[in-house]
């Protein structure tokens, strides 16, 4: 199963680290939107910003798709004149809409 579960990823991209992406991970950290510790997931933020990803699917509700983050990341984001993606669970991006 692991070796399926790895072969399943070899055709997913792999977004490379930019300068824009840097810098806003950078302002990220800086202004405590997400702490200096968890930069790493400033980066992640960064590099979907960068890249403009539609959607950025997580289960890391504690620094990425935190309901009381989104706002000010996306409000950092924008003030860069850049675009914010949708930062969702996977539950929430496949969720009905009632129309079924």
């Amino acid at each position: 199963m692991a070796r399926a579960r790895l072969r399943l990823l070899d055709s997913i991209a792999v977004l490379p680290l930019t300068d824009t992406a840097i810098e806003l991970a950078e302002q990220l950290v800086g202004s405590q939107i997400v702490a200096a510790r968890y930069a790493s997931d400033a980066l992640h933020i960064a590099i979907c910003v960068a890249h403009a990803v539609d959607y950025l699917v997580t289960w890391n509700f504690k620094h990425i798709a935190n309901p009381f983050l989104r706002d000010r990341i996306r409000k950092a984001v924008e003030a860069c004149g850049l675009h914010m993606p949708v930062m969702c669970s996977p539950e929430e991006l496949f969720q009905s809409d009632g129309d079924d």
